[in-house]
């Protein structure tokens, strides 16, 4: 890392000592792997105003875009550090095995999971246009929070997920839906317990960018046209992807940037993210690493992202005039809403990537002018599963010190 932006607080150099990366072996240290289970988050809730007063103070130490180049920069490497991904694991082959296709008149879905490290699957669903001319988009969509048992409980099977999915598949996308990491079909590595802990956001980042190179490995998807959504801990990691890997070139973080709450979850805050560089940053300013690539931030006035329409929007619109890219950073707010996926903020989320992806609005939007969902079949669980039989194949890893050190961990 550059050596300007080396002055931690104390603080920040026992947390990159704690949490960075560096030299990697095969041999886990016992503490370190404790730390990185632990239950615990390095950045925590302050009040609105001091988010909001962060934000101006970041602006005067980059006004302009040279200085926020120097700034992304260290932003960009701390990110990496912060997750011990850097060096990242070595990129298997990507083998992916279907298990299971259903055909409906718009789209079909199939079950499909992959290894994002040898032994440490990712586990989701295929959504595809029925209809394809040519190379199509492909959107990553990552869930939220939720019930993480029974299976048929989780939000990688819920009325959101598939209503979302299935409505961008029938406006031309191809989406891959997947599971938090010890969520859903997740779990059967370790259970579901190791998903409040600071290598959950490691190994969810990791499979975000894996689901990524999937994604553009299928013959169908044009690799200039990759989006990402998700909503609450799925926000998290939408904008932390995009902020990792520029061929997300379209992404709607929902529900979740914010300058003052960090995400309630080790799997979101339990890395040091927010203390790389000599003054604290926060999830905006992460967000922001997107510019100049089209985002859409969807918040409404009920959670952390009440403020977002008067302060972190307009934060993130500067950054995006630093390349005369204003226009490319959209705010949908609903200041009377909660927080979910729900319809208005689907709809939203809809015309976005229409606009952007070059994707069929009309195909959904009904004869009043609104978008139509009701034409989709909400599938159980079971049908969804991967791996029905609840088993990962031979060869998964079911201890959290033998996931920790295929991730290279020391």
């Amino acid at each position: 890392m550059n050596k300007k932006f080396i002055h931690y607080s104390l603080f920040a150099i026992l947390a990159v000592m704690l949490s960075s990366g560096g030299v990697k072996n095969k041999t886990v240290d016992p503490e370190r792997l404790r730390l990185s289970l632990k239950d615990t988050v390095y950045a925590r809730e302050v009040a609105p105003e001091t988010g909001a007063a962060s934000l101006q103070e970041l602006l005067r130490l980059y006004p302009d875009r040279t200085g926020w180049e120097q700034r992304k920069t260290c932003l960009h490497e701390g990110l990496l550090a912060a997750l011990e991904l850097n060096p990242a694991p070595e990129k298997n082959p990507l083998e992916p095995v279907y298990g299971g296709h259903k055909a409906f008149a718009r789209y079909t879905v199939d079950n499909v999971a992959f290894e994002c490290v040898p032994g440490v699957w990712v586990t989701g669903n295929l959504y595809r246009p029925a209809q394809r001319q040519g190379r199509v988009p492909a959107i990553l969509l990552a869930h939220g929070h939720g019930r993480q048992e029974p299976l048929e409980d989780c939000p990688r099977f819920s009325e959101a997920t598939q209503r979302l999915a299935v409505s961008l598949a029938s406006m031309g996308a191809v989406v891959y839906a997947y599971d938090m990491f010890a969520y859903g079909e997740s779990a059967y590595h370790v259970g579901t317990r190791v998903h409040r802990t600071s290598l959950a956001q490691t190994i969810q980042t990791w499979s975000s960018l894996r689901a990524i190179d999937f994604l553009t490995s299928l013959a169908e998807v044009d690799p200039q046209r990759i989006g990402m959504t998700g909503a609450s801990g799925g926000g998290t990691q939408t904008f932390l992807a995009a902020a990792i890997d520029e061929r997300i070139a379209v992404s709607v973080p929902v529900v979740q940037v914010s300058s003052f709450f960090p995400g309630g979850c080790p799997c979101e805050s339990g890395r040091p993210l927010h203390v790389q560089c000599d003054v604290l940053s926060n999830n905006a300013e992460i967000a922001a690493l997107t510019a100049p690539r089209a985002q859409l931030l969807i918040s409404d006035g009920k959670d952390w992202t009440r403020t977002v329409d008067r302060v972190e929007f307009p934060y993130i619109q500067t950054i995006y005039d630093y390349y005369g890219r204003a226009r490319l950073v959209e705010n949908a707010h609903f200041p009377d809403e909660g927080h979910d996926y729900g319809y208005n903020k689907r709809c939203a989320a809809y015309r976005f990537f229409a606009t952007r992806l070059k994707l069929d609005i009309q195909a959904i939007t009904g004869n009043d002018g609104a978008v139509d969902e009701t034409g989709i079949t909400l599938l159980p669980a079971g049908e969804l599963a991967v791996f029905p039989g609840k088993q990962l194949p031979e060869g998964a890893l079911h201890r959290m010190e033998d996931i920790y050190s295929a991730f290279g961990g020391e």
